[in-house]
């Protein structure tokens, strides 16, 4: 038995299951084709552009990272307009990366942080690790977010509230109007992180435009990131937008050379690459609309997903056997109890012949079962 002392807190902390990879699944069936459609990632692969400018970048491996961050943070500045400068801007290794350090920097001395029941697991587990209280509130009936529940759960010690807009795992939005209503009856003590991961695939004029409030200065934080539409999953890069008060507390908890030149030009250079943008945006948007229409013929009720998955519910032979069945198959899915949702299953869009050899497949399956349309 060890004698070395653990942090009590610490071993109440989550952890956090990745979805699984196509060499673990090969291996474990022996399996010579595998296609992932768990993880939310982009179908297309990375720009060139920004393939390109990695590989330039990697000459300078040896050195420690430069530059490259401000040009980024300058660039995303332009992009953006409203008045914003690179102060309004902060880096991560990824989204997760700046969550971290946002609810580090506002969740200290009992303070609560309100989530929802189904929505991206990192919000519960992070306010473990730095001891905040979690306030949980349901979905509505509609798997939308219950805005006026989470205003009903604020109190003097609420500290941040989380909201991911299209949501993960459901691809529901928050429309502009529900967010304006919000807007006018959150307190001024509480901030408001607008996780918007998936912004890109966003189809529907109703959505919330966030960076409004940021550029009014409210305590409004907006995350977006280069791993989803950019193609760079596995390079690590996030960004939040914010008034540059909040940006430069949330500064104190940046660890030193958290990203690399390597990650941040490909970064950049895959925000020029116009071709490789609108071709990979169609290529899910296409993706999305033929889920949408093949679940519903296979008379599986979907949630409508403004992001780059699809979300059906209460598969009949259960989410958990159905995931399983499907892995034998070559294909990985994300079941969805660790995101609070029970008897689900999140599909992320692929390439057009991908999408189409899992319909038939999960078809095949439904059909042996004896419970297909």
């Amino acid at each position: 038995m060890t004698k070395l002392r653990f942090n009590p807190d610490l071993m109440n902390v989550p952890l956090y299951v990745a979805g699984r990879s196509i060499q673990e699944i090969q291996e474990k069936f022996g399996l010579d084709k595998v296609v992932k459609l768990a993880s939310n990632e982009s179908p297309v692969g990375p720009s060139p552009l920004a393939v390109q400018a990695a590989l330039e970048m990697m000459e300078e491996a040896h050195r420690y990272p430069g530059v490259a961050d401000g040009v980024l943070r300058r660039k995303l500045a332009k992009k953006f307009g409203r008045g914003f400068t690179e102060e309004n801007f902060l880096i991560g290794n990824g989204a997760t990366d700046l969550l971290r350090m946002i609810t580090q920097a506002f969740t200290f001395d009992g303070g609560n942080n309100i989530m929802a029941d189904a929505t991206f697991p990192m919000y519960h587990i992070l306010t473990t690790t730095f001891s905040g209280e979690c306030r949980i509130v349901p979905l509505d009936a509609n798997h939308r977010f219950n805005l006026d529940g989470t205003l009903a759960a604020i109190d003097d010690d609420t500290r941040i509230v989380f909201l991911c807009t299209p949501n993960n795992p459901t691809g529901a939005i928050i429309t502009q109007g529900e967010f304006d209503r919000f807007m006018r009856a959150v307190p001024e003590h509480v901030v408001v992180l607008m996780d918007e991961s998936y912004h890109d695939y966003v189809t529907d004029s109703s959505h919330a435009e966030s960076l409004a409030y940021v550029a009014q200065e409210r305590n409004v934080i907006v995350l977006r990131s280069f791993s989803k539409s950019s193609g760079l999953a596995n390079l690590r890069v996030g960004y939040m937008i914010a008034p540059a008060e909040i940006a430069e507390y949330v500064r104190h908890a940046l660890m030193p050379f958290n990203t690399s030149d390597i990650a941040l030009g490909a970064a950049s250079a895959s925000m020029d690459d116009d071709e490789y943008n609108e071709r990979q945006r169609k290529t899910v948007l296409d993706g999305r609309e033929y889920f949408q229409s093949a679940f519903a013929d296979l008379d599986l009720q979907t949630i409508s997903s403004q992001a780059n998955f699809v979300t059906f519910l209460s598969p009949p032979m259960g989410s958990a056997r159905l995931t399983e069945l499907l892995l034998q198959r070559g294909f990985i899915v994300r079941e969805l109890t660790m995101f609070g949702m029970k008897n689900a299953i999140r599909v992320s869009v692929g390439l057009p012949e991908e999408n189409e050899a899992f319909v038939e497949t999960l078809k095949n399956i439904l059909e042996t079962e004896g419970v297909a349309a």
